[in-house]
């Protein structure tokens, strides 16, 4: 099954990649002036005087050897930053996918108030009647505990945290280690603060990628035709509300339909109940 590119799901996906090639690029940039201050080793004098025209350098008033035992940490400190943020953008995502099964009556209000990162999955397979990849849900359960144990305990593992990483299925387990290139086991360790890596990283950005996906795929079989017809016309007002003219519209929108809404095979005469239903 192909993805129905709706104007939300365009927006997460690229975000997902701004913040992906925002961090490797901060990650390929750590290890640049690391070694590139090496080419400076011995050298008694402090950064600013080195580099005077670097922007911000004066905030890194340390010597080279310093400087360069804090750029070879970087990558821990900046997968701390990004795996939650990877995270954040999927939950948003999520909460937008609840609310279109709400247009549905799927779901109410009071469902969705009371999902989390942590029941939001769960929430949504039991209002679109679909199942999700059980590895997917299992291995976000993981890096949700693992950004928790970040942001609300100075990276100490929670026992749950510590359960999960030794609980989780072999599938998921291998996975992981393809991904992010070491075991979860070995990650988490009690009472030793977690420290992430590159590897985390990609598992993030990875695992909510497919979700993401699989979530688009759930909408598919929930969401009634006439619901995925208005919301072409949503997106469209909002992407090319240069168009205001109907004979504009009605010659534009068949072409945006193929181009973000074909996998669907919106019919001619569907598409054109739904702008007549729309309040252009």
């Amino acid at each position: 099954m192909g993805i129905v590119r709706f104007l939300a799901y365009r927006n997460y996906e690229g975000s997902r990649v701004e913040a992906n090639n925002a961090m490797m690029a901060m990650l390929a940039g750590s290890r640049l002036a690391e070694h590139m201050l090496g080419l400076a080793r011995g050298s008694e004098r402090m950064l600013p005087e080195i580099f005077p025209a670097v922007e911000h350098v004066g905030r890194m008033n340390l010597r080279v050897d310093s400087a360069q035992k804090l750029l070879a940490d970087a990558e821990s400190h900046l997968s701390a930053m990004a795996v939650p943020y990877a995270l954040a953008l999927h939950e948003d995502y999520v909460m937008i996918c609840l609310k279109l099964l709400q247009r549905a009556r799927l779901i109410n209000s009071q469902g969705i108030k009371a999902a989390n990162s942590k029941t939001m999955h769960q929430k949504f397979q039991d209002a679109a009647s679909y199942s999700l990849s059980p590895v997917s849900v299992e291995q976000f359960n993981f890096l949700r505990l693992l950004r928790n144990s970040i942001i609300h305990a100075g990276g100490l593992p929670s026992d749950d945290l510590v359960t999960v990483s030794t609980s989780l299925s072999s599938t998921s387990v291998k996975n992981w280690e393809e991904l992010a290139g070491g075991s979860p086991s070995m990650l988490v360790k009690p009472g030793q603060p977690v420290k992430l890596h590159q590897g985390e990283l990609v598992a993030s950005l990875t695992v909510t990628k497919s979700l993401a996906e699989q979530l688009n795929e759930g909408l598919q079989k929930a969401l009634p035709r006439d619901i995925w017809a208005d919301l072409l016309c949503e997106d469209f007002a909002v992407e090319l509300s240069r168009y205001k003219h109907a004979q504009q519209r009605d010659r534009k929108l068949p072409g945006y339909a193929r181009k973000n809404f074909d996998v669907l095979g919106l019919s001619g005469d569907e598409i054109k109940k739904a702008a007549q239903r729309a309040t252009w």
